[in-house]
């Protein structure tokens, strides 16, 4: 796992790497860790990275701003908040931030709030292979919805490619649900990491394109949504 910590203060920055080493030492996982200052540099090295742990002030620099423009930038970096200031914590959910750690950090409280981060991490290599379906192995991470019309069954995911398959949207659900999927309605599940935003009938995704939220199916989704950030989905 690549981390990238934003940061100018020496001691935040110490006492953030023992909590990183200590936990990812104790589960035996590979990682390594950059720190950068640059606002640039993030920029244009976000998308090599797995996880940032983002300060909300730095030089002159505000953290959310930041993470509102990195949210211009496709990327499959998981931002963690840190601040010496709990009144930015609302705010964290404009950037999609999956954490916010006030400082200074406690390892209990980083090692319990990590794993759940880990777990959306390694969800990226996680996924199923149906020869009925396709050639190749299909990565939960990588679908965005499936949806039902014409009685057959599509995924569509991130790189565009569209599936056909000859389950039923019940399937699928059963399926996919544990992984964070949910009904938007009666025809779309949808994959609540690349929601975007919610609209009054429509949900927009991370790639601009929009499926519909049915009445019946929007109480029930924004709970699982807002489960799903505060993992415990």
């Amino acid at each position: 796992m690549k981390i990238l910590i934003y940061d100018d203060d020496k001691n935040d920055i110490k006492q953030l790497l023992t909590c990183i080493n200590h936990y990812f030492n104790q589960k035996n996982l590979d990682y390594i860790i950059k720190i950068c200052t640059s606002t640039q540099e993030l920029f244009n090295i976000i998308k090599d990275y797995d996880i940032l742990f983002l300060d909300i002030q730095i030089k002159n620099t505000n953290g959310i701003d930041i993470g509102l423009k990195l949210n211009n930038i496709y990327h499959e970096c998981r931002i963690i908040i840190v601040s010496n200031y709990s009144k930015y914590a609302i705010e964290g959910y404009k950037i999609h931030a999956d954490r916010y750690f006030l400082k200074p950090i406690s390892q209990e409280i980083f090692n319990i709030e990590m794993e759940n981060i880990v777990e959306k991490y390694l969800k990226k290599y996680l996924g199923f292979y149906d020869e009925k379906i396709a050639n190749k192995k299909i990565h939960y991470n990588d679908i965005l919805y499936v949806e039902v019309l014409n009685r057959k069954t599509y995924i569509h995911t991130l790189t565009t490619e569209i599936y056909p398959t000859p389950y039923t949207l019940k399937y699928w659900y059963q399926k996919l649900h544990k992984y964070g999927f949910s009904y938007s309605h009666q025809s779309f599940i949808v994959n609540l990491e690349h929601i975007s935003a919610f609209g009054k009938n429509e949900i927009y995704l991370i790639t601009d394109e929009t499926i519909p939220l049915s009445r019946n199916c929007k109480h029930t989704l924004e709970i699982e949504f807002t489960k799903y950030l505060q993992g415990v989905f």
